[in-house]
């Protein structure tokens, strides 16, 4: 008999299975998916085969069940059709013969979480499914050699068994989808499989607990830790090298419920832009940040939340810069990428004597530095040591937890640091987020309507379309494939520096701010909006209403 499979639209949620029982969805724990969502129904639809085939039948819900956006009571289900319970979505796609999953309802794991349950076999071709649909589509990157913690390569992934074989399906699949992070869940007899792409998490599926436990074993020998540690905290790293590139891991194991969790942070220098000219940054942004760094002396300032890739862009200020007739040092958190010719230190809090940003700020002035990078102002000495240095004659680049320009001098203010320090020392600061681009293959244009292109106004550029995310195979479902970056940029002039040393307000300073070229971080992604790369709602979610 043929197996429905209902996998969601966007990155919430995971695939329904619907084989020989009826499935019910709804929001009380007594269906087989419970789903948290307010506007469903108590007992919101069934799933049930019928001649071979499956129909979707409503129970009396309050908001209706849609197939392909139309109000249904019953309907066979075709390959392809989109069904909409509350805020859920789903598309419908069949196989024609799986193996037969274990005894017990068809929802699994955490209440409310829908997914297919993780017998023997599926969930390597759930794998092999994801892997083939990503771009380019069929292609695997072959052979993955592990290099281990001391350096010495590995033939771990050679072997036929279920560990090797999750191992490198799942290093394949962050590969080709470009992830940032693996997260591997224990869940009681399972592991749940994620990982972070394009800064959200994507369930890709669940195994046996048992391959769970082989992956771990098998990371923890490449990063040469103690294997019997089942309640403890473990970090470490190890390398894997691709045919094209060398990538590096870094791992952690943390204790839950279940057993250890572990993530994979992947290091993978082939999606970091290398020069200012891949940002995106507006031309006039462009312009004035390259002029900073070819100064001897000043301080640009660049704020975000984490993950906003404030260091990619300062590595790429640093290499804008002379690094032979120069001496360029850095003090990083850790120092996750190399320059060359640029001496970076690392930060370090857990020997006996501290090595603080602050105080490896004080000694690097001792090196005889032109240009520093500092890689986060933190607190009061990093903050008022940072200033004094491109004052005196150094080109200081660093960072600051703010949600914008405007607010990252108050948050310097806030840090005890005297106005005239903040006003003088000062040229650029640049606030910066990352938001997902539209995926090429599925997106869609929808019209604009009118409280969009009133609010959005000149930057729609008269457009009476806009387009929409969608989700395909080749974006993992998500609508989305990749990232760029949304900037908006502050030019320390007289005027603005005349506020700030006599009456720092936000008003004050939106007042001189206005007078110039200035454009924030929403206006920046609406212009992305109009051009098709990005929607609104993706541009409110990471940078406000505006």
């Amino acid at each position: 008999m043929a197996t429905l499979l209902l996998r969601p639209t966007n990155w919430q949620g995971r695939t329904i299975r619907v084989e020989a029982e009826p499935v019910t969805i709804g929001r009380h724990p007594d269906n087989a998916v419970c789903l948290h969502d307010e506007k469903l129904s108590r007992f919101h639809c069934v799933i049930e085969p019928m001649g071979g085939g499956f129909q979707v039948r409503d129970l009396q819900s309050r908001n209706g069940t849609r197939l392909n956006e139309q109000k249904i009571d019953a309907s066979p289900i075709t390959p392809g059709d989109t069904l909409r319970v509350g805020d859920h979505e789903f598309i419908a796609e069949f196989l024609e013969s799986a193996p037969a999953p274990r005894k017990g309802k068809a929802g699994t794991g955490a209440r409310g979480a829908a997914a297919v349950p993780a017998t023997e076999g599926t969930w390597a071709a759930e794998f092999e499914r994801l892997l083939s649909a990503l771009p380019p589509k069929d292609a695997r990157e072959e052979p993955i050699q592990l290099i281990d913690a001391g350096g010495t390569p590995s033939e771990a992934l050679t072997g036929a068994g279920d560990g090797p074989t999750a191992m490198l399906l799942l290093l394949q699949i962050a590969s080709k989808a470009h992830a940032t992070d693996i997260h591997l869940e224990p869940k009681g007899e399972t592991t749940n499989a994620r990982m972070r792409v394009d800064g959200q998490m994507v369930t890709l599926g669940e195994m046996p607990r048992r391959v769970g436990d082989l992956i771990s074993g098998l990371v923890k020998t490449a990063c040469q830790m103690t294997q019997a540690a089942r309640d403890a905290v473990q970090e470490g790293h190890f390398s894997a090298k691709f045919p094209d590139r060398r990538v590096e891991f870094r791992i952690s194991f943390t204790p839950s419920v279940h057993g250890q969790k572990l993530v994979l942070r992947v290091l993978d220098e082939r999606d970091i832009p290398r020069s200012l000219d891949e940002l995106g940054l507006a031309g006039y942004m462009f312009d004035r940040l390259r002029r900073t760094c070819q100064q001897d002396h000043g301080l640009l300032l660049v704020c975000g939340p984490t993950g906003s890739g404030k260091t990619t862009t300062l590595y790429n200020a640093l290499r804008q810069i002379d690094r032979y007739s120069r001496n360029v040092v850095t003090i990083e958190d850790p120092v996750e990428y190399q320059l060359d010719n640029v001496t970076q230190i690392p930060v370090n809090t857990a020997g006996t004597k501290e090595n603080t940003f602050g105080s490896l700020l004080r000694s690097v002035l001792r090196q005889d530095p032109d240009v520093i990078l500092v890689g986060e102002i933190r607190d009061e000495e990093t903050a008022r040591t940072a200033m004094q240095a491109a004052m005196t004659g150094h080109l200081v680049f660093s960072t600051v937890h703010s949600k914008d320009t405007i607010s990252a001098v108050f948050r310097l203010l806030d840090l005890k640091v005297e106005p005239y320090l903040v006003a003088n020392s000062l040229d650029l600061v640049l606030a910066q987020r990352l938001v997902r681009v539209l995926c090429d293959s599925c997106k869609r244009a929808i019209p604009v309507l009118p409280g969009v292109a009133t609010r959005l106004g000149k930057f729609l550029g008269g457009k009476t379309q806009m387009m929409a995310a969608t989700g395909c195979g080749r974006c993992l479902r998500t609508g989305y494939r990749g990232r760029r970056a949304i900037f908006e940029l502050l030019d320390f002039t007289d005027d603005l520096r005349d506020v700030i040393l006599r009456d720092p307000s936000i008003q004050a300073m939106k007042k001189v701010i206005e007078q110039g070229h200035f454009t924030t971080l929403a206006q920046s992604g609406w212009k992305l909006v109009a051009d098709g790369v990005t929607t609104l709602d993706e541009v409110d979610h990471v940078a406000g209403q505006g």
